[in-house]
């Protein structure tokens, strides 16, 4: 009759706390890459559209997500290759890791992507990427796949018989909308197509940001140094279903337990930390990843020098659903 008794499955189904299918997870950047670089001999980036080893939680063997809501992937584009324009639903961020000549074009923009820039491609912008570098370009990609499938709410299109995106002067974007400006509503100079303009963030200008915030203020317990990446259009997280961070944990720190309703993906940019989850221990250097479930506990330690992290995690989610809960320890 296509019917079930709640009383049955009650207490699986309201839980008294959050209860992620995923578990805590860590993948070595320097074990990952050589079997990127085989793969690139494998298959071209046209060939694959994206040359990309997903990374898989092992609790949720062939789901294709790092945790319950968020996906993370090693992607490789080899020297003079493209990888061709599409668009889709899915918003994605990517955190470069290697990059000599490597760009991205959004909507007809091209930025040039230096190790550890951020670059977004928010939901339904056309998008490419390249390397005319002479070394392979990696980055991670973070995308919101779970949550687009969770919603049924996938669309994706290829250039194909599509009109091209217009041409846009590089710089383009973070003069209009990146230097504590935007252009007044309702003007000519106002981009109206989309709600997330500005998808550069250099590594240059942020950590330069996360260091004079440290000079100037004392660290946080549980969080050492923090800042989040905004869209500067309402101050709001960088895209509709993602958040963003940068984050210094000092010399000798090591932070107090926190627990937040969000999972979250961590990869180490500067220094070695030992990241503890749920009892887990991880020792993370620049280019590792680190996978953070919805209410595991979670302390970072910086040993010896500043530990310098990005994250990203679906916050901005849960606060849209009413849904964000933390706990500090």
């Amino acid at each position: 009759m296509g019917t079930s008794p709640l009383w049955d499955v009650l207490d699986a189904l309201v839980t008294p706390h959050p209860a992620p299918r995923t578990k805590p997870a860590f993948w070595a950047y320097d074990g990952v890459r050589p079997l990127l670089i085989e793969a690139g001999d494998r298959i071209t980036a046209r060939e694959a559209e994206r040359r990309v080893l997903i990374l898989q939680n092992p609790a949720l063997p062939g789901a294709h997500r790092v945790t319950d809501t968020l996906y993370a992937g090693f992607q490789l584009v080899l020297p003079n290759e493209i990888a061709p324009s599409h668009r889709h639903t899915q918003s994605a961020l990517r955190l470069v890791l290697e990059s000599d000549g490597a760009w991205t074009a959004v909507d007809g923009e091209r930025v040039d992507m230096a190790d550890f820039d951020l670059v977004l491609t928010p939901n339904w912008r056309w998008h490419e990427h390249g390397n005319d570098g002479d070394r392979p370009a990696i980055w991670l990609d973070g995308l919101d796949i779970p949550i687009v499938t969770a919603f049924a709410g996938g669309f994706a299109e290829h250039l194909g018989n599509n009109q091209p995106p217009a041409p846009a002067a590089p710089g383009d974007s973070r003069a209009r909308y990146g230097s504590s400006l935007k252009p007044v509503a309702g003007t000519t100079a106002e981009r109206t197509a989309t709600r997330y303009p500005l998808f550069h963030f250099p590594y240059a200008h942020w950590r330069a940001a996360l260091a004079a915030t440290a000079k100037n203020s004392e660290a946080d317990p549980h969080f050492g140094y923090a800042m989040e990446f905004v869209n500067p259009v309402d101050g709001g997280p960088v895209m509709g279903t993602i958040s963003a961070f940068a984050q210094m944990i000092p010399a000798g720190m090591t932070t107090r337990p926190r627990r937040q309703s969000g999972s979250a993906v961590y990869v180490g940019v500067e220094g070695n930390a030992v990241v503890k989850v749920d009892g887990e221990t991880y020792r993370i250097g620049p280019r590792d990843v680190v996978a953070v479930p919805s209410w595991a506990e979670l302390t970072i330690e910086a040993p010896g020098a500043d530990v310098v992290l990005f994250s990203y995690s679906d916050r901005a989610s849960m606060e849209k659903l009413d849904l964000w809960r933390e706990r500090r320890d």
